[in-house]
């Protein structure tokens, strides 16, 4: 694995528990010196959250989705410019998660949401010329039950509705020229070795990510997964985390902040329990060569974070 290749997920922001305030982070001067400093920290492409929550609240400066980027930048091609002005040559994938659509117990409109944006951002991955998007197949699964407390009763037919929204999307991607890949995430109703039978349902062209922190809580080492799935993994992100789920908090509400624990899921990369320098020599090992993604979602301080990151990847 080329270390230096290696690109930095945009998800190290979040305006919910980070200083300095929310309306600078939705503000363009931030994002556009955070570019540079990304680039000063030997990262030279980035992965972006695509997350349609922007372009409803009136404030157009977070770049991550289609209408704020063609809102301060005229087009995906401008901004792509900007980006390399800035010493960011490319975006690698973008991510897309359905939990903002998980609201109501009117059903019909999380999948009509969902399919709607997910959509949206596969048009916006292929503009800004990204390999994937990697899509999360369900909201927590606590979060599903706050609002459908009959879940386990309704999994068949939840699932049967995925499986038709992925494979839509699926066909959209190739279409397109991005490839689908499902996110692994410990919280989700396909989350762990849950994974196996919906992906068995899909096209072939539908990946993986190999998520090693979701993986660790989930008490399955991100090797062994590698080994099991190493012909569909589509892109891998190095997370970090210390956490061991003793107690379900999968299947809570927020489970990105447990009950009863005073922690939080993840860490920066490198500082955390998961051997990352370990997973980065199976990957080479296996030959693969496609997108490597760090990601220190959840750190409190994003630019100690972009060092932490890079200091892991020195030793890599």
């Amino acid at each position: 694995m080329n270390a230096q290749s290696v690109a930095i997920s945009l998800d190290l922001i979040n305006r919910h528990y980070q200083e300095p305030n929310r309306n600078r982070f939705e503000s363009k001067y931030f994002w556009e010196e955070l570019y540079k400093l990304i680039s000063t920290a030997g990262f030279r492409s980035i992965e972006i959250p695509y997350e349609p929550v922007w372009q409803f609240g009136g404030r157009s400066g977070v770049p991550m989705n289609r209408y704020c980027i063609n809102t301060k930048y005229g087009s995906a091609t401008s901004y792509r410019e900007f980006l390399t002005h800035c010493g960011v040559e490319r975006v690698t994938g973008l991510t897309f998660d359905p939990n903002l659509f998980m609201r109501n117990d009117n059903i019909n409109f999380y999948f009509g949401a969902t399919g709607h944006f997910a959509g949206e951002a596969i048009d916006h991955a292929a503009d800004l010329g990204a390999d994937y998007l990697a899509i999360s197949p369900s909201p927590f699964y606590g979060r599903i039950r706050q609002y459908h407390p009959d879940l386990e009763n309704e999994i068949a037919s939840f699932t049967e509705r995925t499986v038709e929204l992925l494979s839509a999307l699926a066909t959209k991607a190739e279409e397109r020229g991005v490839k689908l890949v499902l996110r692994n995430e410990y919280w989700s109703l396909f989350g762990a070795d849950r994974i196996d039978p919906l992906l068995a349902r899909l096209p072939d062209s539908v990946l993986l990510d190999l998520d090693p922190a979701s993986l660790f809580v989930a008490g399955i080492a991100a090797s062994d997964f590698l080994d099991a799935h190493i012909g569909r993994i589509g892109c891998v992100h190095l997370t970090d985390t210390s956490f061991v789920d003793t107690d379900d908090i999968w299947k809570t509400p927020n489970p990105e902040f447990p009950l009863n624990h005073a922690t939080q899921v993840f860490r920066d990369p490198g500082t955390g329990s998961v051997d990352l320098i370990g997973l980065a020599k199976a990957l080479e090992q296996q030959g693969y060569d496609g997108p490597v993604v760090c990601s220190a979602r959840q750190t409190r301080d994003p630019f100690r974070a972009l060092l932490r990151t890079r200091a892991l990847l020195n030793q890599i």
